[in-house]
């Protein structure tokens, strides 16, 4: 990562408050990603204010021995050689830490004009969590002024097969500038807020996670050209069978389409439902189609093969792990 040179005489900005929000697990999100390109990071890291975990590289002038390389420590602090007490980190910029250090080496009488220099190597102080159906979840470090677009593009757009409902949990600094709890949750209509006709694309900020529904799928297996999963590009009004068969291409010329079957699951397997539906009479016209909903399995079998409504069933629910899912393509790029 390029180094961000700060001098002393860089501007001050407000405290920000270091809380990632607890109630969400983090499995599997070590590494922390930047929200932020080389361009304009000099410009960023003066506004930027430290936390545990930043990697910092201390430079005093005509005295080597005092500087070096410091990780901010959950404590909040540093500890400079010769200085008696550990210096507080977070909360302040690279500029007011420089200030603060040389105050420390002259109340401990080791210089009488220190020129202190702070490098900040490594962000990890200010952190949102992208959480969901998008390309890379992370926790991802923020150095600007970060709207939920912004991190959304960053963790790599959202997935062929997510939602459009994006969810923000609010960290302490959303809470606290927004004067609401912390935990909050506001939803957000992903399609609409990419075409400006949703609220303001809104703000987050340090300890905010945001997460990226999955889409709602109905999947079409068996005897079909094209079996998969196909998100459903309006959930409120659904899919007919009719329909779902079309984009699975159609049938293959073994399909036994009078004996398709709709698997409905359910949180029990007692409670899932195998309905028998004659596609081909309703691809005729007579009969009428049915509606699937989310997470549905129209099975189509291969002629010539008689099962019992549970065997098919078990069948077209084992054929459904693994299985493509199609969509309309990433919803949000992965430049930023």
């Amino acid at each position: 990562m390029k180094k961000l040179v700060i001098t002393k005489n860089a501007a001050q900005a407000h405290r920000a408050v270091f809380l990632l929000f607890g109630s969400i697990a983090l499995c599997g999100l070590a590494q922390i990603a930047v929200l932020a390109d080389d361009e304009a990071s000099s410009h960023r890291a003066e506004d930027y204010t430290l936390g545990a975990g930043d990697v910092l590289t201390v430079t005093v002038a005509d005295a080597p021995e005092f500087g070096g390389k410091f990780r901010v420590g959950d404590s909040g602090t540093i500890q400079i050689s010769g200085v008696a007490h550990p210096v507080a980190a977070e909360g302040k910029t690279a500029a007011q830490l420089s200030e603060e250090i040389a105050r420390s080496l002259v109340d401990a009488k080791q210089l009488r004009v220190p020129q202190v220099s702070v490098f900040i190597d490594e962000f990890h102080g200010r952190t949102v969590t992208v959480l969901g159906a998008v390309a890379k979840p992370a926790v991802y470090s923020i150095q600007k002024k970060t709207t939920v677009l912004d991190a959304v593009s960053a963790a790599g757009g959202a997935l062929p097969n997510s939602g459009n409902t994006v969810t923000v949990v609010r960290g302490e600094a959303s809470a606290e500038a927004t004067g609401t709890g912390i935990g909050s949750v506001e939803i957000f209509d992903l399609t609409r807020l990419m075409k400006g006709e949703a609220a303001p694309d809104m703000e987050v900020r340090n300890g905010d996670v945001i997460s990226v529904s999955a889409a709602q799928v109905v999947y079409v297996v068996g005897a079909v050209i094209k079996p998969g999963g196909f998100t459903l590009s309006n959930p409120a009004e659904g899919i007919s069978a009719g329909q779902a068969v079309a984009l699975a291409q159609g049938f293959t010329s073994v399909a036994a389409s009078h004996h398709a079957l709709i698997v409905r699951q359910s949180s029990s397997a007692q409670g899932r439902r195998e309905i028998p539906v004659d596609i081909a009479r309703i691809l005729k016209g007579e009969e009428t189609d049915v509606i699937l909903a989310p997470n549905d399995i129209l099975y189509v079998p291969n002629s010539g093969r008689k099962q019992t409504l549970k065997v098919m069933g078990e069948i077209a629910m084992a054929t459904v792990n693994g299985i493509a899912i199609y969509g309309v393509g990433y919803k949000i790029g992965t430049s930023y």
